[in-house]
């Protein structure tokens, strides 16, 4: 037989165990809780097409909540709590459901049909030079610029746009509500389409045998609380792009990721975005990693792009992204985004 102190000190420390256990379960349970309810707002906005105030901004974040519903996922399988591990699975499902597009390529087999770039200069501050780098070494057709400013125009002129890309169509601006697009092939019926807070630009070039459109936008980006502007910016967008016919190419800071409802109706008009279409996954490109690193101090991984606001969109186009990729860029706070389309 055990001695009584003995027993009795291990009852004692079996009892304070149960007794933290439990509280480590009542712990998991209740920080469970918390994580889902924050997980459920943006969710929630995104599934009912929430937007007004903050909503706007948070639904842009929508691939990090996506990774942010690991949290309560796990906690609920500490807190051996199944009712609640099931709600945080289905949540985590829905999530997944709506990001997995971007992961599932079109087939695209068939030779090079086009190279384009959309690019943001920020307020004309990005390196001219570098700019011209990016289409010698990517072979473009097609380059779209946002936030032209008449001194960034200079300046690409002078680095040798113009010798590599002759065709262009050139709205400059101050600040950020300047548009361009550089062609290889000729531009024909350009305009500047009206209702826009920043220039939008229509013109008609070549694409094989057919006509292409183009479209290049940039809509006002939405405050924390205030985003009246960017509400009219994408109706005025979904205006134009709802009835264009035929093959159509949209570019530019669209200042909306594909989660936003807006973003969601154009594509119901049946423009495939390049990043779904190449199956090129999340690629983030705004701010970009130069520009925070010059303004903000800290770890690399402080500065990586949060949100995919730039886009390249086609329509009826017979051709399908094949590659598509986020190139840092000296001085602005977007990356570029390059797009290779193929025949299929």
């Amino acid at each position: 037989m055990g001695e009584p102190g003995v027993e009795q000190r291990d009852g004692r420390v079996a009892s304070v165990l149960s007794a933290l256990g439990r509280g480590l379960t009542v712990l998991a349970r209740t920080f469970a809780i918390m994580a889902l309810v924050a997980v459920l707002i943006p969710v929630a906005a995104r599934f009912a097409g929430w937007e007004g105030g903050p909503l706007a901004v948070i639904v842009s974040l929508m691939p990090w909540v996506t990774l942010a519903c690991l949290v309560p996922v796990v906690l609920s399988l500490l807190a051996r709590d199944w009712i609640l591990l099931t709600v945080c699975v289905a949540v985590a499902a829905l999530c997944l459901w709506w990001i997995a597009p971007i992961f599932v390529a079109s087939t695209a087999s068939g030779p090079v049909a086009l190279r384009v770039v959309t690019f943001s200069l920020a307020n004309g501050q990005a390196d001219a030079g570098a700019v011209v780098d990016l289409v010698r070494e990517n072979d473009l057709d097609l380059l779209a610029l946002t936030e032209l400013t008449p001194e960034a125009q200079a300046r690409l002129e002078a680095a040798g746009l113009d010798e590599l890309l002759p065709y262009s169509v050139e709205y400059p601006d101050e600040l950020k509500y300047g548009t361009g697009v550089w062609s290889r092939r000729p531009l024909e019926d350009a305009e500047s389409l009206p209702g826009f807070t920043a220039q939008a630009i229509r013109a008609e070039t070549t694409l094989g045998d057919d006509r292409l459109t183009v479209i290049v936008a940039h809509p006002e980006s939405p405050g924390v609380f205030d985003h009246s502007d960017w509400d009219a910016d994408l109706v005025a967008l979904k205006d134009v792009l709802a009835v264009e016919e035929g093959p159509v190419l949209v570019a530019g800071d669209l200042n909306t990721t594909r989660d936003h409802r807006g973003f969601r109706q154009i594509e119901g008009f049946g423009y495939v975005d390049a990043v779904d279409d190449a199956g090129a996954g999340f690629v983030a490109t705004y701010p970009s990693d130069s520009f925070a690193r010059h303004h903000v101090p800290g770890p690399e991984l402080l500065a990586e792009p949060l949100v995919a606001i730039d886009h390249i969109l086609v329509k009826d186009a017979g051709i399908v992204a094949a590659e598509v990729e986020a190139v840092e860029m000296p001085w602005s706070d977007h990356r570029a985004l390059v797009a290779v389309y193929r025949e299929p």
